[in-house]
């Protein structure tokens, strides 16, 4: 085989791969959506991780929302860091809260509107504000100029598929 014909086929060969990799991504982000671009504030769902770091001591947190965009939303916050962990149920069309301390469940829904208005409802309200400018990849990042806390988001999943459990306080 001549040196011409070889570089022939691997023009060919790349030009190929080209086409398929286009094609496979077209496809994938537009497979489920209609061809149309979900973003987090079109989500029904929504699930991401928050390094939430304050004085040098950073917090991890796990938000999913389900319902979103509707008078049934329910929220759920996972906290965890030095050494105990926290979780929160908050469901908007009952107006309940439920959380844990490492495991025991008690209702907490005297407290909802707090929970909502200044707790980890604004939070949750926050970091979607801020997941609106976020490119969708990587990271999104931001500080609370009033507490000095700094806020990572990561591990964005746009509409998942979320358990029922994940949303049940027993």
């Amino acid at each position: 085989m001549t040196s011409k014909k070889i570089l022939y086929a691997l023009v060919a060969i790349v030009a190929i791969i080209a086409v398929v990799a286009s094609a496979g991504t077209y496809a994938l982000m537009n497979s489920s959506s209609g061809g149309k671009t979900v973003t987090v504030a079109d989500a029904t769902s929504l699930q991401y991780t928050v390094d939430v770091t304050y004085n040098g001591t950073t917090t991890l947190a796990k938000f999913a929302g389900e319902n979103l965009g509707s008078s049934d939303k329910i929220l759920r916050v996972d906290l965890s860091g030095s050494g105990s962990n926290y979780d929160l149920i908050l469901n908007t069309e009952n107006q309940t809260a439920w959380q844990t301390f490492d495991g025991n469940w008690t209702d907490v829904s005297n407290y909802y509107n707090d929970i909502m208005t200044s707790g980890c409802g604004m939070r949750w309200n926050a970091n979607v504000a801020a997941l609106a400018n976020w490119s969708g990849t990587g990271n999104c990042t931001y500080t609370d100029s009033t507490t000095a806390t700094t806020f990572r988001i990561y591990n964005v999943v746009i509409n998942p598929t979320l358990d029922a459990s994940l949303f049940q306080h027993t």
